[in-house]
């Protein structure tokens, strides 16, 4: 994964939905900003690497730690452990992957009422059929349930999303657009003209309505639908 930066919203049209992911962005960047992502350290030239390379294995060795942690979050704590402890690390650590910061940000937008939205990893596939992984985590909106269900997500079933499915990526400075907007910034994963985007649904905890309310009094910046 890289650190591209984009910044502008490329996703037309009014809508409640457009307000929500704008606000959800910025609640979201004024607690997380400074979080460094390890993945993006792969992008720099050799030369910056070497002179980062404390910082690198500091921020490489935070993450384990975090995904470890995540990995017992429900055994010892339950539903919202797992999300406590998902946005807390963050906010504490600043230490995330496209991964983590997807899934902090369907987090915060269920807080905020949003529904319909779920975290992806996207894939691509060639004109001769073969399939391989872009190495990126997204949220997406409005998802058909069809596609996106327990059965799905247990296989890993792979598919191709409408043209006017909402990506947001805040991995990518909060990106968001449809999927023809979206396949310009996805060049810098290796998805090529002739291939076609599909989704993989990823098998994660859902927080319940008890554990949104927790989260909510736990982490009130996050909140701006009062």
């Amino acid at each position: 994964m890289i650190n591209k930066i984009q910044s502008q919203s490329t996703f037309t049209g009014k809508s409640q939905l457009k307000c929500n992911i704008k606000l959800a962005r910025r609640v979201f960047f004024a607690e997380f900003a400074d979080v460094k992502k390890p993945a993006s350290y792969s992008s720099l030239p050799k030369e910056k690497q070497a002179e980062l390379a404390k910082e690198i294995k500091e921020s490489n060795m935070i993450l384990r730690v975090i995904r470890e942690l995540q990995r017992t979050a429900f055994e010892e704590g339950g539903n919202y452990e797992v999300f406590r402890r998902l946005i807390g690390m963050l906010k504490t650590f600043k230490v995330g992957n496209c991964a983590e910061l997807a899934e902090t940000g369907k987090t915060i937008c269920k807080m905020n009422g949003l529904k319909n939205c779920d975290i992806f990893t996207l894939h691509a596939k060639s004109p001769d059929g073969k399939v391989r992984e872009l190495d990126q985590t997204i949220i997406a909106f409005k998802v058909p349930n069809s596609l996106n269900n327990r059965a799905t997500k247990k296989n890993g079933t792979l598919f191709t999303p409408k043209k006017d499915t909402i990506i947001f990526d805040l991995y990518m400075n909060g990106f968001y657009g449809n999927i023809r907007q979206s396949r310009k910034l996805y060049k810098e994963f290796g998805l090529k003209p002739e291939d076609k985007l599909l989704f993989k649904p990823e098998n994660t905890y859902e927080p319940n309505k008890e554990t949104l309310n927790k989260l909510k009094q736990t982490f009130p910046k996050l909140v701006f639908n009062k």
